[in-house]
């Protein structure tokens, strides 16, 4: 049985491995924070297919850069910017310099219930921006409260009701940071930047089971030829072309990271047999399903 899903246990284990003296870090039941992370993550992450994640991640980069994939977009990240996955997000890291250091809280999908039981901050929707630019005085106030966590927990660690908190204090301070952001770039939003948005947020969502151009178009009541020509336009990339990137990422985790059957993997993107489905992907990867599972 290989794990679909990357677990808030799992990756709980891989980075307690390589914490060293160099990191001030704290492992709860639910959470986990670790400060000047180098590389913790890359020997899990790091590979030629992306993982699903399940859990919820911030980080705050203090050196260094490093290139990933989250729901299609490449992201770049580098000094200076706030780093969000959410739970659910299909996540493909690429690459980072061998100086990339961030802090990091990462944080149970339990936890996550019990911190926000009625309404998450928009930070935490799985299609919110996954990387948002501080400035260099907000970036220093987002360190002091990470060093303050640390110090409530290393300090009063059973005080359960001020480290929760505080852990609400970091996530509604970079939720602010996030809606000044998109505040100061709302202007700049032209329509087609706002069609392809909201069609790659639709594609993110649906590609799974829908993989006509029609389906999009009806959605954003717009015709399939207008939101062809937009999406083209706009990214430089065909609309079918940023649909096909969501089934292949979405078949290519369940291929790697899942024990389902070829057939079963076809059913549940949408296709009528395991043969199409073998046609649909090797157009498009070059090889066939079986074989990509055994690379």
């Amino acid at each position: 049985m290989r794990p679909q899903q990357l677990t808030f246990e799992t990756i709980k284990e891989s980075v307690r491995e390589k914490t060293t003296e160099q990191n001030r870090a704290y492992f709860g039941k639910d959470f986990i924070v670790v400060t000047n992370n180098k590389h913790l993550l890359s020997p899990m992450l790091l590979q030629n297919s992306p993982v699903t994640l399940q859990y919820t991640m911030l980080g705050f980069v203090s050196t260094g850069e490093a290139v990933f994939t989250v729901n299609l977009l490449e992201n770049r990240l580098h000094q200076g910017h706030m780093v969000v996955l959410n739970r659910e997000t299909i996540y493909q890291l690429e690459k980072c310099s061998d100086n990339f250091t961030f802090d990091i809280l990462i944080l149970s999908d339990e936890l996550m219930g019990i911190l926000f039981p009625e309404k998450e901050p928009d930070l935490l929707d799985r299609l919110s921006a996954a990387v948002i630019p501080f400035h260099a005085a907000e970036m220093d106030i987002a360190f002091s409260l990470i060093d303050t966590l640390l110090k409530i927990l290393h300090l009063h660690p059973g005080n359960e009701s001020s480290v929760y908190d505080m852990i609400r204090a970091i996530i509604r301070f970079a939720d602010g940071i996030r809606q000044s952001v998109n505040e100061r770039e709302a202007y700049i939003l032209s329509h087609e930047q706002e069609i392809f948005n909201s069609f790659l947020k639709l594609v993110n969502m649906n590609a799974s089971k829908e993989r006509n151009l029609s389906f999009y178009a009806d959605c954003l009541c717009v015709t399939r030829n207008y939101l062809s020509i937009v999406i083209s336009r706009f990214s430089g990339v065909t609309a079918k072309k940023w649909i096909e990137r969501a089934v292949i990422m979405e078949a290519k985790a369940l291929l790697k990271f899942s024990s389902l059957s070829i057939l079963e993997i076809a059913y549940q993107l949408n296709f009528p047999n395991d043969s199409f489905f073998n046609k649909y992907f090797k157009r498009i990867v070059g090889v066939t399903p079986m074989r990509y599972r055994k690379s």
